[in-house]
């Protein structure tokens, strides 16, 4: 039986991307052992997959604690145990999706016949597979997803007619979160009506539509057609929702008390979700729901959402994808998103063309 270990620390939608190579992995090797490396809150993306072995967890927010207040013996320790249980299991193939400096450092702890990763990374210089394709985040024209499988077609794991496959995302929930979900549009009166999901939020500001605007969108999917709006986003992005909340004119739910588990199954249960460039975004197009994205200074080409029933906005323009989004002040790319343009790509998901299927 061979034994993979992955290697995809963040974020959770980068994580979810990495589904595809894990599906290949299975198909092509039935009886395989698949282990991963995540950053520990991170682990929620594939924590109830079915194919995955062992979860192992890098517990980064504690050491980098423990290191800054001094606490050294505490910090040893628990790094010692991390690095123990990483090098519990000889693996056959350790490949690095990653390729940042703690993804390449866990690889170079975990013990591999052969290891893998990216030449731009000079960790990877003792690794016996170096790729040398464009996997850069803002020049790279091929998928995230897809790159996750040429590393593995270059470490030889998979046969290069792996790359012509369709991609799809995979998302699996809590056992309990469908219960919960079921109760929760009974008590709101939700069963049979037309209920749009907005998502406002994403991990960073450059990745996020104005306030305002996702209202106004919002506002007129409720009075034009009659839909229920449920806002989604983290208890630590309650401020961006009041924002939207306050600058619509429709009621709305508010659904960021939820569980990440129960928002996930939540979502799957939308007619259509209107969200910026997130993980969120990713978990809907893994759940087959209705989307329209909504993409800033972001590689469209690496990072579109690999669903059927999607429409990705993204403008073009000769500066994107954006070199330096961190020094940007213009934001053209959001700015000439028009409130219109996107009530119109809701339209084409909500009543497509006589002779389109849905």
């Amino acid at each position: 039986m061979k034994k993979f270990l992955l290697v995809r620390l963040g974020s959770l939608g980068d994580i979810l991307l990495a589904t595809p190579a894990i599906r290949a992995l299975k198909e092509q090797e039935p009886s395989c052992q698949i282990d991963v490396v995540v950053y520990d809150r991170f682990a929620a993306a594939l924590a109830h997959h079915p194919d995955l072995g062992r979860i192992i967890l890098v517990p980064k927010k504690e050491l980098k604690r423990e290191l800054f207040q001094g606490k050294y013996i505490h910090f040893t320790r628990r790094l010692i145990e991390f690095i123990k249980d990483l090098r519990s299991v000889q693996y056959d193939y350790v490949i690095d999706f990653h390729n940042v400096t703690d993804s390449a450092l866990v690889a170079l702890f975990a013990r591999g016949r052969v290891k893998a990763g990216h030449k731009k990374q000079l960790l990877s210089l003792p690794f016996k597979v170096r790729s040398s394709f464009d996997n850069n985040f803002a020049s790279a024209t091929i998928h995230a997803a897809k790159a996750n499988l040429k590393f593995l077609i270059d470490a030889g794991c998979l046969p290069e007619t792996a790359l012509s496959a369709k991609l799809r995302l995979e998302f699996f929930g809590s056992e309990t979160a469908p219960a919960f979900i079921d109760e929760y549009l009974v008590q709101r009166n939700l069963q049979g009506k037309l209920i749009i999901g907005i998502n406002p939020c994403a991990s960073y500001d450059f990745k996020r539509w104005s306030a305002e605007r996702f209202a106004a969108v919002a506002d007129i999917l409720a009075k034009k057609n009659n839909a229920t709006i449920l806002l989604f986003g983290s208890p630590n992005e309650q401020s961006i929702i009041n924002q939207v909340m306050g600058a619509m004119q429709e009621p709305a739910i508010d659904t960021s008390s939820l569980t990440l588990f129960q928002a996930f199954e939540l979502i799957g249960r939308l007619k259509l979700f209107v969200t910026n460039d997130s993980a969120p975004m990713h978990v809907a197009a893994a759940l087959g729901t209705p989307l329209v994205a909504i993409h800033g200074p972001i590689n469209l080409k690496k990072f579109y959402p690999l669903a059927d029933q999607v429409r990705s906005i993204s403008k073009k323009l000769p500066c994107l994808p954006c070199k330096d989004i961190a020094a940007c002040k213009a934001r053209l790319c959001f700015d000439l998103v028009t409130v219109d343009e996107v009530y119109q790509a809701c339209l084409d998901l909500l009543v497509p063309a006589p002779n389109q299927t849905r």
